[in-house]
């Protein structure tokens, strides 16, 4: 056996997890209630607990844009990820606008400057209560997009778990969520550049069902209640190159079984799979094959 072949038969990550991995950052926001397109909406001054939490587990490093006119001050977590160089807060300046729309442009101009600055590291947060694209704008096209949904597939800590309990179990399980994350990547990548080839999107997927089993499996390793979640990465890449080209389980809307996953989220009577399709995508905007945007929704407690 070859040396390549001794390890990775002894550490799992060997060959997947580089030396230096290249951090990932997720623009958040305060959470925001009610008709966006209303005078009546409520913004809360901190980010939702449950969405501060998810961000900080699967991203390296956090950004919460605002606007000069609001005073989005936050609370005792973000002072903490502020004093940890986890999370920045930019100001952006305006002198007039409707609310909502003042806050849309803050949220999208932050984007795109960090785009600029550091190119496909930066995406979205499109949380429940997160504002960016519940309504298309200007800025965005109903399709000319993909999304890779996770289903039922990956843990999320519920609200009120410790920040230093997450930021402690991200350095013991820093390779698996990594590996996550990766595959994501290299599964898009696939659909790309080799439409036609299933058995390479079998193949990535079966590493990214691992994947979710692996995390599903350790985040028992906190004392506090996790939920399955589900996990949707939206990128700017135009499904209709490959629809009709794509054979067996890979066609747009036709969901593919994560069996390892499944076998974990059994005691709650859950099923998991991957979910590909056609989504919203940016106007006149060549984006790296990274997500733009990323969305998260929780369902029942793993036991």
């Amino acid at each position: 056996m070859g040396e390549s072949k001794v390890r990775k038969a002894i550490d799992p990550t060997y060959g997947i997890v580089p030396k230096s991995k290249q951090k990932r950052g997720l623009i958040v926001s305060n959470a925001i209630y009610g008709n966006i397109f209303n005078t009546s909406i409520k913004i809360e001054s901190e980010i939702d607990p449950e969405e501060l939490r998810y961000s900080l587990l699967y991203w390296d490093k956090l950004l919460k844009p605002c606007p000069n006119v609001i005073d989005f001050v936050g609370g005792d977590d973000e002072q903490y990820l502020i004093s940890l160089g986890i999370l920045t807060k930019p100001v952006y300046n305006f002198s007039e606008g409707e609310l909502f729309s003042i806050i849309r442009s803050t949220y999208i101009n932050a984007y795109f400057d960090m785009e600029e600055k550091e190119p496909g590291v930066w995406s979205l947060s499109q949380g429940e209560k997160t504002p960016f694209l519940k309504n298309i704008g200007a800025e965005f096209s109903e399709d000319g997009g993909l999304s890779l949904q996770l289903l039922n597939a990956i843990p999320l800590p519920v609200g009120d778990v410790p920040l230093a309990e997450i930021l402690e179990f991200k350095e013991r399980r820093k390779d698996e969520l990594f590996i996550l994350r990766a595959h994501i990547d290299l599964l898009v990548l696939e659909i790309q550049n080799s439409p036609a080839k299933t058995d390479d999107f079998n193949r990535i997927a079966k590493e990214i069902d691992s994947a979710c089993a692996d995390l599903l499996k350790v985040s028992r390793e906190w004392q506090y209640p996790v939920h399955f979640a589900d996990l949707k990465a939206t990128f700017n890449f135009n499904p209709m190159r490959f629809l009709g080209a794509v054979g067996g389980m890979w066609k747009i809307g036709e969901p593919y079984g994560l069996v390892a996953a499944t076998s974990v989220a059994a005691a709650a009577g859950l099923v998991s799979t991957i979910d590909v399709k056609s989504d919203i995508s940016f106007r006149s905007f060549k984006k790296p094959m990274s997500p733009f945007g990323y969305a998260l929704l929780a369902h029942k407690e793993l036991v």
